[in-house]
C-alpha cells in the first residue's frame, strides 16, 4: 500500500490498494473517512453552465462532491451525464428524452425544464403501468409501454445495479430509441470485478430470495424503503450490453477537476442505436451472469491468469 498526496492542491489524500481483494474498497473508504478535510476547488458546472466551487463535504466524493452553484447540489455522476450529453446531443432541449427515476437535483430538473419533449417515469409496481402516478408516468424497465422508436434520447443515473434482468432492460430501450438515438446512463462499475454482471441474489418463485452477496440497499426518490442491489457490473459489462442488444457502447471513466467530476465509480456508458438499426425488439441470447467457478472459467484470459499465479 502506497500514499502519495494528491496534486489538486487540498489534503486529501488518495491510498493505492490493489484491488483484486473483496473488501479493497471498504479499506479505503475507511482511511479516507479517518483522514478527511472538507476542501473546495474551482471549476465549471455542465449542469448550471457557471464558473463555481465544489465542495468535498466527506471523503466519499461520488456522494459528497457538490456544486455550490446547483440548486439543491450537483454530484460527479450528475456532471458527467450533463457533460457528455451536451458533447454529444447539444440540441437536446429540442429532442424526445425519456429519464427513469430521475432525481430532484443536477441535470433531471434542468431537462425537465428545458427539454420540451421530456418524460420521467418511475416504478410503482403496484399500479397500471403506463399510467400517470404522482405526476410521473409509470414504467417497468423490462417490459415498457412505450411505442417502438419514441425517444432520441433515454437516461438513467444509477438505475441499472437495481434491475433483475439487465438484458431485458437494455432490450427494451433498445426498442424505444430512434434510429441514431443514445441511451446514457451511470451506475457503479466494481473495480475488483471482471465479469460484466454478477447477481447479488436470486429471486425465487414464491417470493423469496437466495442472498449470494451480503444485501446492499440504495437510496429511492419514491421509497423510504430505499432499493436493493440486485446486480454487480464488471469491467465487461460494455461486451455484455452488446450482445443484448446491437448498440455501439462506449464507456467514459473520470479524473476531470475542471468539471468537478472525481472519486470513485465515475464510470459512464453511452449506447448508440446504428442510424441502419431496426426499431424491433431484439433476439438476443442474453449472457449468463457469472456465479462460483463460472466466473474464472468465463473467458480464457481467466484461465491464463489463473496458470501465471501457479508458476
Amino acid at each position: 500500500m502506497v500514499n502519495t498526496d494528491l496534486v489538486f492542491g487540498h489534503p486529501l489524500k488518495f491510498v493505492f490498494m490493489d484491488w483484486s481483494g473483496e473488501d479493497a474498497h471498504e479499506q479505503l473508504s475507511t482511511r479516507l473517512m479517518n483522514e478527511f478535510r472538507p476542501w473546495k476547488i474551482s471549476g465549471f458546472c455542465p449542469i448550471c453552465q457557471k464558473n463555481t466551487e465544489f465542495l468535498a463535504k466527506g471523503a466519499w466524493l461520488r456522494e459528497e462532491l457538490l456544486c455550490t452553484s446547483c440548486p439543491k447540489g450537483s454530484i460527479p455522476r450528475e456532471r458527467a451525464l450533463a457533460l457528455i450529453l451536451n458533447e454529444l446531443r447539444p440540441d437536446w432541449r429540442d429532442l424526445h428524452i425519456h429519464e427513469s427515476s430521475p432525481e430532484v437535483r443536477g441535470i433531471s430538473p434542468v431537462m425537465k425544464r428545458e427539454a420540451r419533449h421530456y418524460i420521467a417515469s418511475q416504478y410503482f409496481p403496484d399500479q397500471p403501468f403506463g399510467s400517470m402516478h404522482k405526476g410521473v408516468r409509470n414504467e417497468n424497465l423490462e417490459s415498457l409501454t412505450f411505442d417502438d422508436c419514441c425517444f432520441d434520447i433515454t437516461v438513467t443515473l444509477d438505475v441499472m445495479e437495481h434491475v433483475y434482468h439487465p438484458d431485458k432492460v437494455i432490450s427494451e430501450i433498445f426498442r424505444t430509441i430512434k434510429p441514431g438515438g443514445i441511451y446514457i446512463c451511470t451506475f457503479p462499475v466494481r473495480k475488483s470485478q471482471t465479469n460484466a454482471w454478477e447477481r447479488r441474489f436470486v429471486q425465487n418463485a414464491d417470493g423469496t430470495r437466495e442472498h449470494l452477496k451480503e444485501p446492499e440497499i440504495h437510496g429511492n426518490p419514491v421509497s423510504s424503503n430505499g432499493s436493493i442491489v440486485t446486480v454487480d457490473y464488471g469491467y465487461d459489462l460494455h461486451l455484455a450490453i452488446a450482445e443484448w442488444a446491437p448498440f455501439d457502447v462506449r464507456v467514459y471513466r473520470f479524473a476531470d477537476r475542471t468539471h468537478g467530476i472525481l472519486g470513485e465509480y465515475t464510470d459512464l456508458i453511452v449506447c448508440t442505436k446504428p442510424a441502419s438499426a431496426a426499431g424491433d425488439r431484439t433476439a438476443v441470447e442474453p449472457t449468463p451472469p457469472a456465479t462460483g467457478l463460472g466466473r474464472w472459467l468465463a473467458l480464457p484470459r481467466f484461465i491464463k491468469r489463473a496458470r501465471s499465479r501457479g508458476r
